[in-house]
């Protein structure tokens, strides 16, 4: 599974060229994150075909709340599809099927726990990142809907099975999309669905990398979100001594 990440870079015109879109009306909405957790709001790349790049910026909230959703509260359990059975749902099959709703979440790293030898102790943070830390996509799916007067978007990230430089951690990752080129198809009106879903798949061995996280990030809003998250406890100790 997929249940909190990062996009850590501000650097608006990089993510910006790099994912072809303008960040400038997001209002850094999404960007300089460390500890993205379901119900926040993500920043994620939707098909424009307004736009000059046919692609806009978009911020939604993560955990996707369908249209007979009568409380939010089912985003908690709608915050990954697995891409297994993602023809097979009824919430996801109609949003496969419409490019529309095929999008791009953008983030720099993702995190997954390993249980203490102690049962009291807390579980030890790991961080994946991808080519050397380089921002990425995650394939996604969006929707916009009604909630109480007011536009609601939001979204899900799609997981697969783990590759080797994940397993040894958890048996799922997320879905992420290879290239640019991959990028590109998963949100093109041009690939059918069941195509669209065999991008679906775990990236290849060899581009994913883990270092050990700090523990303050194990509870969200336990401590001020900043790099600091990204260093493991020992060599804060270590670095303060």
């Amino acid at each position: 599974m997929c249940g909190r990440y990062t996009l850590t870079s501000s650097d608006q015109r990089r993510l910006g060229s790099r994912f072809q879109i303008s960040l400038y009306e997001t209002d850094d909405g999404g960007l300089g994150r460390y500890n993205v957790a379901p119900t926040q709001q993500v920043l994620m790349v939707k098909g424009d075909a307004e736009a000059d790049s046919g692609r806009k910026a978009v911020l939604a909230r993560w955990g996707l709340v369908p249209f007979w959703a009568k409380d939010l509260k089912v985003g908690y359990k709608m915050i990954n599809a697995r891409s297994e059975g993602l023809m097979k749902s009824r919430a996801y099959a109609p949003l496969v099927k419409q490019s529309e709703n095929r999008c791009l979440i953008l983030a720099d790293g993702f995190y997954e726990w390993i249980k203490a030898e102690k049962p009291k102790e807390p579980k030890q943070p790991m961080r994946f990142t991808v080519d050397g830390g380089q921002p990425f996509a995650f394939a996604g799916l969006a929707t916009t809907r009604e909630w109480e007067g007011e536009e609601l978007t939001s979204c899900t990230i799609i997981t697969t099975s783990a590759n080797q430089d994940v397993e040894p951690v958890h048996n799922r990752m997320p879905v992420i999309l290879p290239d640019e080129e991959a990028e590109a198809a998963w949100m093109s009106g041009s690939l059918d669905p069941d195509e669209a879903v065999t991008l679906c798949k775990p990236l290849e061995p060899g581009r994913i990398a883990v270092t050990p996280a700090n523990k303050k990030l194990n509870k969200v809003g336990g401590s001020k979100e900043g790099p600091d998250f990204l260093v493991a406890d020992e060599e804060q100790d270590s670095a303060g001594g």
